[in-house]
């Protein structure tokens, strides 16, 4: 049993992770993430509660991934650009439920892990594409 359930969760975390990186909080619908898990919608909630939590354990992901020296983005430039851009609609489209998120994610810290964001995206819209 509980090996179905970690599969389970990680069902729904890989879909919540595709969802709301690719429609954001306000376009994302918890039956889009159960679909694509190919689970009932039932199941997210029982696993995670709310759609905001389950936010948050994306935002959690996608910012350790941007933040960390040593990831998996010195091999997957395309991630790493979906990871970016995600990150800078949020801060646009959400900026409210963003940092009330940082703020649960990281108490103590919360505002440096927002300044840090905001440099890599400086960076980044700074460098050209080539």
């Amino acid at each position: 049993m509980a090996d179905n359930d970690v599969t389970t969760e990680n069902k729904i975390l890989e879909a919540a992770n595709s969802v709301f990186l690719l429609y954001g909080y306000h376009g994302t619908r918890l039956h889009q993430i159960a679909d694509l898990a190919g689970i009932h919608k039932s199941a997210v909630h029982y696993y995670f509660r709310s759609k905001e939590i389950l936010y948050g354990k994306v935002v959690s992901f996608v910012i350790e991934n941007i933040l960390t020296e040593n990831n998996k983005f010195t091999t997957n430039q395309k991630l790493k650009e979906v990871h970016l851009w995600f990150i800078f609609t949020e801060l646009y489209n959400n900026k409210n439920l963003f940092e009330n998120v940082l703020k649960e994610l990281y108490i103590v810290d919360w505002s440096e892990k927002l300044t840090e964001l905001k440099k890599v995206l400086e960076i980044k819209i700074a460098t050209p594409q080539s």
